[in-house]
């Protein structure tokens, strides 16, 4: 295995990750995995760190979706976005099974570019559920 292609999946997430944090303010969740995947870049670590990350904002995820729906008045809205969620879901669990699939590659790397992947499908939805209810709550 070429040495460099090991490297470039580690450089290349934390890469992201700072990106992600100098283009906008950075989120708690973020923060703590940009410091865990600084921790060191061993294929271990940056595993440990993508997981951990995927179970805080899914938890977040379930926190601000909650908080939304309570937040809506309308017996309709509160039908469309269980609707849009439960729509979410479906692509959500689309993507993992692409992921399952298109990443099911010997190596390291794959298992790191699938979880990743999961991450960020999560971390999206949080954060559009969150302008949801930041929304709202300026009106």
């Amino acid at each position: 295995m070429n040495p460099g292609k090991i490297l470039f999946i580690p450089f290349f997430l934390v890469a992201a990750i700072n990106c992600r944090a100098q283009t906008a303010k950075e989120d708690r969740i973020d923060a703590e995995y940009h410091k865990c995947l600084l921790k060191d870049t061993s294929y271990a670590t940056l595993c440990n760190c993508s997981f951990e990350a995927f179970g805080k904002w899914d938890k977040e995820m379930d926190k601000t979706y909650k908080k939304l729906l309570n937040t809506l008045k309308k017996d309709k809205d509160k039908t469309a976005l269980k609707q849009s969620q439960k729509a979410w879901l479906a692509y959500k669990d689309a993507e993992f099974n692409n992921y399952n699939n298109m990443f099911n590659q010997p190596g390291n790397k794959w298992s790191i570019l699938r979880q990743d992947g999961r991450v960020e499908i999560v971390r999206a939805r949080t954060l559009q559920l969150r302008n949801y209810l930041e929304a709202l709550k300026k009106n």
